[in-house]
Order: structure tokens, then sequence, then C-alpha cells
């Protein structure tokens, strides 16, 4: 390993993206490898007291196109504050709150780092230079597009101004036969409007304003340097005459997938089976992913947008796992990824949680109420198999329960808590066991249903109980009252009252089933620090809250918690809670507790 990839390594802390509470909306992986779980939910508690002020001026004066800088300390994984240059970008979408967007930088590595890549970019432009394609980018800030080329240590910059003014004068003079007007404005249209991927082959003399017609191809992408901050890049292939026809790497075409820009089914799956064919001495994970509800998403927004959701979320997973590993598309919205160079499970963390940030965030301002999601499942040679066919089945089995706990999430396979998979007499199929945990409780739901409709009322302690139990929580609290003492508890929590739940707005964050879900406390750090402060210090890691209500007015809440620990509620749980939640209250009304 050399040194320009390590002084690399220490510079890129890494980039997010945070609303005002510092709540991280998505980040790269070095940002979640660099901070590990302290920024899954919130970035705050990283930022030295003493510097925290700064930032929060930096937020506070950011303003749309003008970037803020400003040197923090920040404590990383190791527990160890650094020296952080930071940059933040405000980021505006219609119908949203202010979003912030974040590049970290550790301060004594730049010099280092400037160096290195100085000499590096000193190396790509040699060999540019003995490339006859010519480049092109297109800014969305400054409209304006670039084409150039370079000679040696050069930059040769053939055009610079407004695409629109760039359009109109090549048509105005004469630079585009009659016949490829049309094919010039798409390429326009396309760079202008940031199609996702795009190729236009016409003849001009735009190039040489007007001095001699080629015939020009013209290949683009928009590439997002992250979610908010898009770019045009492209190349232009110059062929003299149409006599000279592009040459086509056969080998590469016939293993691409070319919606998305990876492999191919067939390639990836071949590129899987060879490495572990060689019995590697490291780790190999299998990362199946899978982009939810994606029939849906072609349905309700058309196959166009579709095929740009595909390769936006191949560009993401492209970026995020870099040079450890390859990926490709096996199915409609589903891909394979390949990862080697793992460290550890927490470096193999960093790496899904990048990918499923980044998809969350990737549409957040193209539509309303439209959000992209992803869902992935992994398995680990040798650790789990060596065999790759079974070790995609239970990759192929940790995404099922992934979905099943309600998507846009990762499982990590595990024989222990997940089972074993089973396969047919053929040994192809995943029989998917360890749905009995998810049956027994629906026959519970359904029994609870069946005693009330014979009149069977429960005693409600012994129900609070069974509920407990069944659910493996905690405690199931019970809260009423003009300051929301505790009235009920089935288990050992050390709640004495929600008062907190009549201030800053609380019941504000109910859905109208009289929902609200806290996966981890720490999502209230920064939007509720009061709630936040008593749940912490009553050690609730996680719960599902109901609220009961009578004639509009709020008369109590039931709490299913978890105590110091948390986990991602799934949405059948949820569902279940919202049921034994009404059925609770009912209860309690009846027998005049409320």
């Amino acid at each position: 390993m050399n040194g320009d990839f390590l002084s690399e390594k220490l510079y890129s802390v890494g980039r997010a993206v945070v609303d005002r509470s510092f709540h991280t909306q998505s980040g790269n992986e070095g940002f979640f490898a660099f901070f590990g779980n302290d920024v899954t939910y919130s970035i705050r508690r990283t930022i030295s007291d003493e510097d925290y002020p700064r930032i929060l001026e930096c937020m506070e004066n950011a303003s749309v196109g003008n970037i803020r800088r400003t040197v923090i300390r920040m404590k990383g994984v190791s527990g160890d504050y650094r020296w952080i240059l930071v940059t933040v970008r405000l980021i505006l979408s219609e119908g949203r709150e202010p979003m912030y967007s974040m590049n970290f930088s550790d301060v004594f590595s730049l010099e280092s780092l400037a160096y290195s890549r100085q000499r590096k970019l000193s190396e790509y432009r040699y060999v540019l230079s003995l490339i006859s394609d010519l480049a092109f980018e297109y800014s969305f800030e400054t409209k304006k597009i670039r084409i150039y080329m370079f000679d040696c240590f050069r930059e040769i910059v053939l055009v610079d101004e407004e695409l629109e003014q760039w359009r109109k004068n090549a048509i105005d003079s004469g630079y585009v036969l009659t016949r490829y007007i049309e094919t010039f404005n798409s390429l326009c249209r396309d760079i202008s409007s940031g199609a996702y991927r795009f190729d236009h082959e016409l003849e001009t003399s735009v190039l040489t304003e007007g001095k001699t017609k080629e015939v020009c191809l013209f290949r683009g992408l928009t590439r997002y340097d992250d979610p908010e901050n898009r770019k045009v890049t492209g190349i232009i292939s110059v062929v003299s005459s149409r006599g000279r026809g592009k040459e086509v790497n056969l080998a590469l075409e016939a293993n691409r997938d070319s919606l998305s820009g990876l492999l191919n089914k067939r390639a990836i799956t071949a590129f899987a089976q060879e490495i572990l064919a060689e019995e590697p001495h490291h780790s190999v994970h299998l990362v199946i992913l899978d982009i939810d509800d994606f029939t849906d998403i072609n349905n309700g927004y058309g196959h166009l947008f579709g095929d740009e959701v595909i390769y936006t979320v191949a560009s993401i997973i492209k970026t995020e796992i870099g040079s450890r590993g390859i990926a490709g598309r096996i199915s409609g919205g589903g891909f394979l990824i390949v990862l080697e160079e793992i460290r550890d499970e927490e470096d193999l963390r960093s790496i899904l949680r990048a990918i499923r940030t980044n998809i969350e965030f990737s549409f957040t301002d193209r539509f309303e109420k439209f959000r992209l999601t992803c869902s992935m499942g992994v398995s680990t040679y040798p650790i789990d198999s060596r065999s790759y066919d079974e070790l995609f089945m239970q990759a192929d089995k940790a995404l099922y329960i992934a979905q099943e706990k309600g998507q846009n999430r990762y499982v990590i396979y595990d024989v222990v808590k997940h089972g074993p998979v089973e396969k047919d007499m053929g040994n192809r199929i995943a029989f998917l066991s360890g749905k009995g945990e998810s049956s027994e409780k629906l026959s519970f739901v359904g029994g609870l249903a069946e005693s009330l409709v014979l009149g069977r009322i429960p005693d409600i302690s012994v129900l609070l109980e069974q509920v407990r139990v069944q659910f493996d929580l905690d405690d199931i609290c019970v809260f009423s009252g003009s300051d929301m003492g505790l009235m009920l508890s089935c288990g050992n929590a050390a709640l004495k009252n929600a008062a907190y739940l009549l201030e800053n707005g609380y019941t504000d964050r109910f859905t109208g089933d009289g929902l609200f879900v806290i996966d981890n406390v720490n999502e209230l750090e920064g939007r509720d620090d009061n709630a936040f402060a008593q749940l912490v210090a009553q050690n609730i890691g996680g719960a599902v809250q109901y609220l009961i209500t009578e004639d509009g007015m709020i008369k109590g809440m039931i709490s299913f918690c978890y105590i110091g620990r948390f986990k991602k509620w799934s949405v059948a749980d949820i569902n279940y809670f919202a049921i034994i939640g009404r059925v609770i209250s009912a209860i309690l009304k009846k027998q005049a507790y409320i």
C-alpha cells in the first residue's frame, strides 16, 4: 500500500448531509468509517463543546451558492480529537427544511495530500495528452459548458461559455448541418437537464469554428459528487469520415449491463464464483441489494424515471465500494456486490450505511412524498459458508428478513439468529425458515381479538405481561393524568412520568394512528432535548409510543420499551402495537382507569 493512499485516507474524513439539528441524513463510507456509530443519528456529540459555537455560526450564515468554512475539533472512533476543516453548503428544496452539505478534512494531512495529488495529476495529464478524444463538463451553478483537452501540463480550453449561448451561436453560424440540428438540440437539452446518461452523434464543425466538418460522438453522464451536488461530464470522440467506424470492446460490452454501467448478471456471478473457488485466506462478503418497491416506482413514475433510479443507485454503489469491491445488476432492481479488503464488521457496516443513506437522500427533491430506499442482505465467506450457492442463499435470506422488517435497512446473516437456509433436492432453492415468530405474534393478536368478541376481557396487568413476553420487550408503561405520571408497568424501567409528552409540541410527532416510533433514542437529540434527556436518564433505548385520546383530548400514553438497547422496529410489530395499544386504551377507559 503506497504513501499516496495513506495520505488520502488520513485526509478524507468524509462528507455528509445534516439538518439544522445536526442529524445525519446521508454520508459516504469514509464519514461512517471515521466517526463510527456516534454519527448514525447525529454528529453533535463528535464536536468539541468549545468549538460548537463556530460550526453553529457557520451553518447560520450559510446561503445558497456560498460555501462557508471553519476549523473545529472533532472526535473519531479512536476517541481522540483532531482538527477538522469543515466546508458547509446550504441546500434548499421546496417543501423541505433546510439541509447542510458538509465536507470534513483532516487539517494536518492537507499539505502532504496536495503534493501527492499534484504529482498524480501530472501523470494523468500526460496520459490524457496521448488520447485524441476531447473532454467536456457542464456546471449547473454557472450554466456553462467547457470543452477542453490536455497537452502534458497544459489544459487547452476550446469552449467556455453559457450552454444556451454556445448552442445558439453554433446553429446561427452554420456549424451544425441542418439535418443534425434536432440532434444537436437534444444533446444540449440532455446536458442542461442532467440526463443520467446520453450519447449523440452528429456531423458538425463546432469544434473547429466552421473550418472542418467532423462526425462527433458526444457521450456523457451526470455524476453526483455527493447526493445533492451534480455535474455533467463527458467525452467527444471525433471521426474524420463515416468510413472510420468506432471500435467497440466487444468483451467489455458482453459483460456490462448497459443501463447501470455495472457488470451484468452472468459476469458478476462468474466473478464471485472465481474469487471463492480460489479459497482466499481473507473474508469475502456477498451483498444482495434490492431497490424497495421498484415495480411500483416503474408503474407510478414511468420506466424512464425507473431507468434513472437504476443508474443513480449503481453510481452510488460504485462510489461507496471504491476499489474494495465490484458490483453487478442481477435483476430489475437487484444488485450483487462482492466486497474484499474489509477490516471488520464495523468497516462493513460503514459501507452499507453509506450506500443506504445516499440512496435514501438521492431523490428527496424530485417528487413530493417520494422516497427511494433499498434493502440489503449480507453473507460472509468463510464464516457462513465456502460455497457460492449457499452464500448467495444466505444473503438472499438476510435480504428477505430486511424487507420483512420494514425495508430501508441491511441485515448481516447470522445462522444462530436467523437459522440455516434449506435447499431442495437439487440444492437450488433457499426455503426461508424462521417465519414461526411472525406467525406466533399474529396468532397472539388474533386470540386477543377473539377473546374480546366473546366478551372475555383480560386482566390488564396480565395482558401487559403477555405482550411484553410475546414481543421480547423490556417494559410496557402506561402514563396518565395532568403530569403524565406512571400508572401501570410490567417491567423494570425507571420511569416515573412522561411529562415531556405535553411539552415542546411532542404530540405533533404522532401519526394519525396515534403512534410515534423511536428506533433509537438518539433520534431526539437536538430535536427535543428535554424528551431526549428524560428518556436517556431512564435508560430507554427505543420505544413505540401509543397516544391515548378521547374526544380529541390527550388522556395518556402507552410506551412499549427497550431498556439499555435498541433496534429498528419492524413494520409488522408497529402495526401490532397500533392494534394492541387501542385494545389496552379501550380496556383502561372501560374499567375507569383513565
